[in-house]
Parts: structure tokens; C-alpha cells; sequence
């Protein structure tokens, strides 16, 4: 019988620290970094590799230089700071202005639609940074029935909600997706192959469902809204009669 600390569970000590991370809310990427870390140390891995044998800093850099197409966004960040400089936000207040019938619900749902649509088709928006935030979000605040700095704040966090729902969902639906590729290599090694096709069909009625569970939520926000935003009118009229 080995020593305790040749068991090979204490391997699995990576996840019970991502765990601990992210249920205090620690920031995600630090979290993440630790834990790959603490597995990785011990694993047994040396934190420089030598000859075939990788290290930790030689796989981090490796899987950053494969994946260093998801850092682009960095590059819309001053283009979106020069917009909402130059007064983006009263201009997409202004456009909303003149749209009669276009409430705070059909905003979200539309911008749900079309991210689950772009997601379907392979097309990658950047949505919080390069979409929702610079574009839906003031037209959201827009589309308040009384705007606020407490209602522009829930409708802020309705656009995310929307871009996530959306994203997080309509990719599925685009056969070469990193979601459907990692399902379906995960099947394939359990030896259960799929077709990446009849995965991203299958996709279809949860979308469906999502898009109807998320409307409910933003017509509810909005009659929410609405109903806080008539308070103070009434209680003035009761001042009123009272008066």
C-alpha cells in the first residue's frame, strides 16, 4: 500500500478549488489559473518542461497561442469608447424616440432572435462588448416607459441576459461549433458516435423553449416597470384630491 499522498484522487483537488472560487465569486480567469495549477502540480507536471515532456508554463502557452482568436475583441474596445464619446447613447435614444409601438419586451426578444440566428449561422458578434453594450443596451434604456438610473440598470441586465440566453443556445444550433464538436468528440470517445448534424437538430427545441421562457421573463420586466413607473403618478393624484 502506497502513502496517502501517492493516492490518485488528490489529483481531482484542481476541481474542489475552482469550486470553492467560483462559489465565493472570485474573479474567473485568476480561479481557473489556480486551479490548473494546483492539478497540475499534482500531476507531476514541472512548471518548465524538458525534451518531449510538457510543463505547466509550456501547455498554458500552447493552448493560449491555439486559442488567441478569442482575444480580438480587445480590439473593438476603443472604436466602442470613441462611439460613446461622440454621443452613440443619445443618438440611439434619439432613433428610439421617433418608433411608436416598439416596447422594452419586443427589444429583448428581438435581440435574443437575432443572436440565436447569427448563432445558428456560424457568425460571431462579440455580443456584450461589440453588440449589446454599445448598441441594444441604449436602446433598451430607451424603450423604458419612465427611464431611471434603477431601470436603465435592470434593462442593462436584461440586454446580458438576452445575449447569453441567445449565445449560449443558438450556437448549438451551427453543426461546427466548438459546443456540438466537444459533444460529439466526447460521445465518440465513450463510443458512442453522433452525427454533429442530428446533434445541432436536436438543439432546435431547446432553443425554441428558451426564446419562450426568456419572453416571459421580459414582458414580466417590463409590466414590472411600468407598474413602478405609475406609482409615483398616483400617489401625486392622490396628493391632489387630497389637497
Amino acid at each position: 500500500m502506497g502513502a496517502w499522498w501517492d493516492w490518485p484522487a488528490w489529483k481531482l483537488l484542481g476541481v474542489v478549488v475552482l469550486g470553492v472560487g467560483l462559489a465565493q465569486r472570485r474573479p474567473t480567469g485568476p480561479v481557473v489559473l489556480v486551479a490548473g495549477l494546483v492539478t497540475a502540480g499534482l500531476a507531476g507536471l514541472p512548471l518548465v518542461g524538458g525534451g518531449a515532456r510538457p510543463g505547466i508554463l509550456d501547455t498554458l502557452g500552447k493552448a493560449f497561442v491555439e486559442n488567441r482568436v478569442i482575444t480580438l475583441y480587445l480590439l473593438t474596445l476603443p472604436a466602442i469608447g470613441l462611439a460613446e464619446r461622440m454621443g452613440l447613447h443619445t443618438v440611439m435614444a434619439r432613433m428610439m424616440g421617433r418608433l411608436t409601438g416598439v416596447s422594452l419586451s419586443w427589444i429583448l426578444v428581438g435581440f435574443q432572435a437575432t443572436r440565436v440566428a447569427m448563432g445558428a449561422l456560424g457568425l460571431r458578434l462579440q455580443g456584450h462588448v461589440a453588440f449589446g453594450r454599445p448598441i441594444v443596451a441604449p436602446m433598451a434604456a430607451a424603450a423604458l416607459p419612465q427611464p431611471s438610473p434603477a431601470h436603465e440598470a435592470d434593462a442593462k441586465a436584461a440586454v446580458a441576459a438576452a445575449e447569453n440566453y441567445g449565445n449560449f443556445f443558438g450556437q448549438n444550433l451551427f453543426p461546427a461549433s466548438a459546443g456540438c464538436l466537444l459533444v460529439a468528440g466526447v460521445m465518440k470517445g465513450a463510443g458512442y458516435p453522433v452525427d454533429v448534424v442530428k446533434l445541432s437538430l436536436c438543439a432546435i427545441p431547446i432553443v425554441m423553449v428558451s426564446l419562450g421562457l426568456a419572453a416571459v421573463q421580459f414582458i414580466r420586466l417590463e409590466h414590472r416597470l411600468r407598474r413602478a413607473s405609475a406609482r409615483p403618478t398616483e400617489q401625486q393624484a392622490g396628493d391632489v384630491r387630497h389637497g
